[in-house]
């Protein structure tokens, strides 16, 4: 390995440490970008190679998050290689569509983890028929159709009460989101 590329075992544990944190971030980040699933796992592994061979060149003194900020930089530049590679054989968008979608795509990556925290909290708000109906759907890795028969429900009257939970939470976590921007930080 070059003398420039080489990541020495501190650094290299900071990246380890790092990328850990955010691999969940960065993985979203890829999926909204390409809007299919055929590249994703490509396009991480790929980017995340770049970032350990020039982890060496982040700041460490600035914030964790500054991580996602340089992670999210080189994912950009990964989609773009992984796009031209496969843009034969697919429908490209143009530059300024693809920037509003990239835009889009990097604000719910951010947030990624604050929105798994929000389901989590408005889950335990759920009425306890509620929760049954979602843990009966959701949790036991069923299809509607045997779930709805192991509730004793048709599957269509299912689908309406899953429908309106899940209408629920979204605007439970909107609020939780919305509520905690204007908080600010802990």
């Amino acid at each position: 390995m070059e003398e420039g590329n080489r990541v020495e075992d501190s650094d290299g544990e900071a990246f380890v440490r790092y990328f850990s944190i955010y691999e969940g971030n960065v993985r979203a980040f890829v999926a909204s970008l390409l809007h299919d699933w055929s590249g994703v796992d490509e396009v991480v592994q790929a980017a995340s190679l770049v970032m350990w061979r020039k982890f060496a060149q982040f700041d460490r003194n600035g914030a964790e998050k500054d991580f996602l900020n340089w992670a999210f930089m080189i994912v950009r530049f990964e989609v773009l290689k992984y796009r031209s590679k496969v843009a034969r054989d697919r429908l490209v968008f143009s530059d300024d569509v693809q920037e509003l979608l990239d835009a889009e795509a990097e604000a719910v990556a951010t947030t990624q983890s604050e929105r798994e925290q929000a389901l989590q909290n408005c889950l335990k708000k759920l009425q306890p028929a509620q929760r049954e109906l979602i843990e009966a759907t959701y949790g036991s890795g069923v299809s509607i159709k045997d779930a709805a028969s192991q509730l004793d429900r048709t599957p269509t009257s299912l689908y309406k009460a899953i429908a309106r939970i899940r209408d629920s939470l979204q605007i439970c976590i909107e609020r939780t989101l919305t509520r905690n921007l204007k908080e600010g930080p802990a």
